[in-house]
């Protein structure tokens, strides 16, 4: 594991590591920007299956929403 010099992981090493609470934010966060930020984290420094993961319970969550 590579650490910058003020301690911090590099942003994929950081994805990876908290992917489930990334998750969780993009699921049930009130927050719009929270929400986008998570998400604009998987995109660019996350798994591709994981970014697949992401894009897929955004379109179930999004499926849920017309129906109400």
């Amino acid at each position: 594991m590579v650490e910058y010099e003020d301690g911090n992981l590099p942003p994929r090493e950081y994805v990876r590591e908290n992917k489930e609470q990334l998750e969780r934010l993009i699921k049930h966060s009130n927050n719009d920007f929270v929400r986008a930020l998570a998400i604009a984290a998987f995109v660019e420094y996350g798994d591709d299956a994981s970014v697949e993961s992401i894009t897929k319970d955004l379109e179930r969550i999004k499926e849920l929403e017309e129906v109400r």
